[in-house]
C-alpha cells in the first residue's frame, strides 16, 4: 500500500533532481521570469519549499495558522544564489522527515489535521489529506517545471513512479521480491511528449 508519506518522499526525490537540471542553466535562466504560476524557477522551488514548511510544521500538527505571506510573496532579499536555494530545500526536506519517520502509520496518518483556505476558514481533516494536498501541489508545479525545461529543449528528469520507486526497489516490494529479483540502472529522462515530437519535425 503507497501512503503519502511514500509520495512525499517521492516528490522529495522528483523536487532535488528538478532542482539540480534547472540549476546546472545557471543563475540568470534560473532567475528568468517565464511567465508560469511564480514566474521563474527559483520561485517555483522556492514557493514549494514554504509550502511544506506550511504543511508540515502547522497544518498536519493541527494549528489552523494563516498562510505565511512568503508562500506567495517570494523573499528577493534572501536565497540569492543557487546555493542558497539548494541549502533551503534540503533544509524542508530534513524537516519533513524527521516527522516522516514517526508519522508513516495509520494511526499517525489519521490523525486531526487541518488546512486553511483563508483566515476564515480552516478545514478540519486527517494528516493523510492534508500530506496529500502537499503531494498535488508539488506535482503541479514541477510540471510547470518540466515544462519550461522542454520549452528549452532541456531534457528533465524522469518522473516515472515505477520506473524510479518500484523497479530500483525503493517502495515495497523489495527488489528481490521482484521478477528475477533484479533492479534497474538510475532511471534514464523521460520520452519526449508526442507534443514536442511533432514540433521537432
Amino acid at each position: 500500500m503507497v501512503t503519502t508519506i511514500d509520495l512525499m518522499d517521492y516528490v522529495h526525490e522528483l523536487r532535488e533532481a528538478f532542482f539540480e537540471c534547472a540549476a546546472a542553466l545557471g543563475w540568470k535562466e534560473f532567475t528568468k521570469n517565464r511567465e508560469v504560476s511564480m514566474l521563474s524557477f527559483r520561485d517555483v522551488f522556492l514557493h514549494l519549499a514554504y509550502v511544506e514548511e506550511q504543511h508540515v510544521t502547522q497544518f498536519c500538527e493541527n494549528r489552523p495558522t494563516p498562510w505565511m505571506p512568503e508562500v506567495m510573496r517570494i523573499p528577493q532579499d534572501r536565497y540569492r544564489s543557487l546555493a542558497a536555494v539548494r541549502r533551503r530545500l534540503k533544509e524542508v526536506r530534513a524537516m519533513g522527515d524527521r516527522r516522516f519517520r514517526t508519522w508513516n502509520t495509520p494511526a499517525q496518518l489519521r490523525k486531526p489535521a487541518v488546512w486553511v483556505a483563508s483566515k476564515k476558514y480552516p478545514i478540519e481533516l486527517t494528516r493523510d489529506s492534508a500530506l496529500a494536498q502537499c503531494v498535488t501541489e508539488h506535482l503541479l508545479h514541477l510540471g510547470e517545471v518540466e515544462a519550461m525545461l522542454w520549452q528549452m529543449d532541456v531534457e528533465p528528469p524522469n518522473t516515472f513512479w515505477i520506473m524510479r520507486r518500484v523497479l530500483r526497489g525503493r517502495w515495497p516490494p523489495p527488489a528481490s521480491m521482484l521478477r528475477g529479483g533484479r533492479t534497474l540502472p538510475e532511471p534514464a529522462p523521460s520520452p519526449p511528449s508526442p507534443h514536442r515530437r511533432r514540433r521537432a519535425r
